[in-house]
């Protein structure tokens, strides 16, 4: 029987700044939502990349001296560098540059105008170089004679040239109904009320999707064309989710998998690109009779004491200085445990240190080593499982194993990954106070009761261990090898006599302590 499909997504980056740690949260989650459905069995494929074209990247790349493909170039380089300090692998980093990109978004526009969903004009209005984003004059804000936009900032310029727009107000009654029919479709409700009230309620304006005021980007086919059209950013950046994975290519096997059939086909992305995604995306897919995402997931931003990260505030956080300083697998594990995606995250380096220590040092490292070391004192070939010997309290942890991984899966389903990998850590604390009431120490002349307890010990953190798997796969590699295990399962996780026999060596301190 073939295995059920998951397709996660995130968005692809526009590199026309330095990396922030909001790069580092968005595909760490993504990374580590494909680890969770690898776990639980499924066939799971994760893509990332950036989005290489566009006025914004042009302008950089004449500010640098260079051409826009050199500059594109090195700032790819950066994020995978950033993946690779981070050992987080993805099965296909996607650049807009990619030829046989350019040659299907093409092929997109020309379907879409043989449709009638594309027509020539004229666009008149404000557009925001630094977010690719037009916007009319009841969007933007209004200050001293001058249009900014309403959630950047950025100064809005006024625009008039010849362009080609796409029909959006054709679809304003399908996407209204689509959402009414389908409230799970985004995960976050706040925003879907947003994009209600301020976008599709008000009934959708026809969307410009070439210029002719710079040529970095897509040519279309259109030979009649008094002046070059580029095809607008977001038309040619949408597309990568399914043109990287073969829609109209030759080889088409990924697509027909993971999207035409796929099982789930999930979007993550942060809440200021919402109405692209939320919004453009699902109606340029419909205009083409293509199957929609099942659901995106939208998290909010991570903010510092200035407020939400930008240039401007100078309060861009780096996240390669973090990683290197504190770990890869610890970082990932705290921005995937700590963020809630439905609330803004503030951030300090001092929280950073103190969940470090309480949850992996304090918490399940000192566990781990504690219990290792009471193994070896009394039992130097393992210990075993006597569920005939089982006290209530016993009896309470094994049922606590069961229950927490329950809880686990309820919320990851749910793509709340910080609820879940809480479900591991209070796991964690509930063993801690487990040796607490049992006082093991006490038992050297009782061995068998001390058997009892240690092995049930043993079986709580292997289960912890496979829930924090997904995160810090490596870590919990090492400590499969201090538990004498060769596997991380949910089988295993059951079976309470894998430990029989089995000496127990955890010869290094699993987490330092902080100072």
């Amino acid at each position: 029987m073939a295995k059920k499909t998951f397709y996660i997504t995130t968005p692809i980056y526009y590199p026309s700044g330095n990396l922030h740690i909001g790069h580092l949260l968005t595909t760490t989650l993504a990374w580590v939502y494909k680890n969770y459905k690898s776990q639980q069995g499924y066939d799971a494929f994760f893509c990332t990349g950036i989005d290489e074209h566009g006025q914004k990247i042009q302008k950089k790349a004449e500010e640098n001296n260079i051409d826009p493909q050199t500059y594109v170039n090195a700032q790819a380089k950066k994020f995978e560098n950033l993946w690779n300090l981070l050992d987080i692998k993805y099965d296909s980093f996607n650049r807009t540059t990619d030829k046989n990109h350019e040659k299907i978004i093409a092929l997109i526009f020309d379907k879409m105008l043989e449709k009638g969903y594309i027509y020539r004009g004229e666009y008149e209005g404000l557009y925001s170089i630094s977010d690719e984003e037009f916007l009319t004059k009841t969007q933007a804000m209004h200050k001293e004679g001058k249009y900014y936009h309403p959630q950047s900032g950025h100064e809005l310029q006024e625009v008039k040239e010849e362009s080609y727009f796409f029909a959006m107000s054709k679809f304003t009654p399908w996407i209204k109904k689509f959402f009414l029919e389908n409230p799970d479709f985004l995960a976050n409700k706040v925003i879907l009320k947003e994009l209600n009230n301020n976008f599709i309620n008000k009934g959708l304006d026809d969307l410009s999707v070439t210029r002719v005021s710079f040529d970095w980007g897509i040519k279309i086919n259109q030979k009649n064309d008094k002046k070059q059209h580029v095809i607008y950013v977001w038309l040619d950046a949408l597309f990568n989710y399914i043109t990287f994975l073969g829609y109209l290519s030759d080889d088409n096997s990924n697509y027909k998998k993971y999207w035409e059939n796929g099982d789930e086909r999930v979007h993550l992305l942060a809440k200021e690109i919402s109405r692209f995604h939320a919004i453009y995306w699902p109606i340029f897919l419909k205009s083409l009779d293509i199957n929609l995402p099942t659901k995106e997931v939208i998290h909010s931003w991570i903010i510092t004491p200035e407020g939400k990260m930008s240039k401007s505030k100078g309060n861009v956080i780096d996240p390669i200085p973090l990683v290197q300083k504190y770990g890869a697998e610890e970082i990932k594990y705290f921005f995937s445990s700590q963020v809630n995606i439905d609330n803004d995250f503030s951030f300090s380096e001092e929280l950073l240190i103190n969940v470090l220590n309480a949850d992996l040092a304090n918490n399940f490292g000192n566990l781990v080593n504690r219990s290792a070391k009471m193994i070896n004192n009394s039992f130097v070939n393992g210990t075993k499982y006597f569920p005939g010997m089982l006290e209530i309290i016993d009896k309470e942890i094994f049922a606590l194993i069961s229950q927490t991984y329950k809880s686990y899966q309820a919320e990851f389903d749910e793509f709340h990954a910080d609820k879940a990998l809480k479900k591991a850590i209070e796991l964690g604390k509930k063993l801690n106070e487990y040796i607490d009431r049992t006082e093991p120490w006490k038992l050297k002349d009782n061995l068998l009761r001390l058997n009892v307890i240690l092995n049930t010990l043993l079986n709580g953190i292997y289960a912890i261990n496979f829930m924090l798997s997904v995160v810090m796969p490596n870590k919990s590699k090492k400590v499969l090898k201090f538990l004498a295990q060769t596997e991380n399962s949910y089988e295993k996780m059951l079976d309470f006599s894998k430990f029989d026999n089995k000496p127990i060596i955890a010869n290094e301190i699993l987490f330092e302590r902080i100072k």
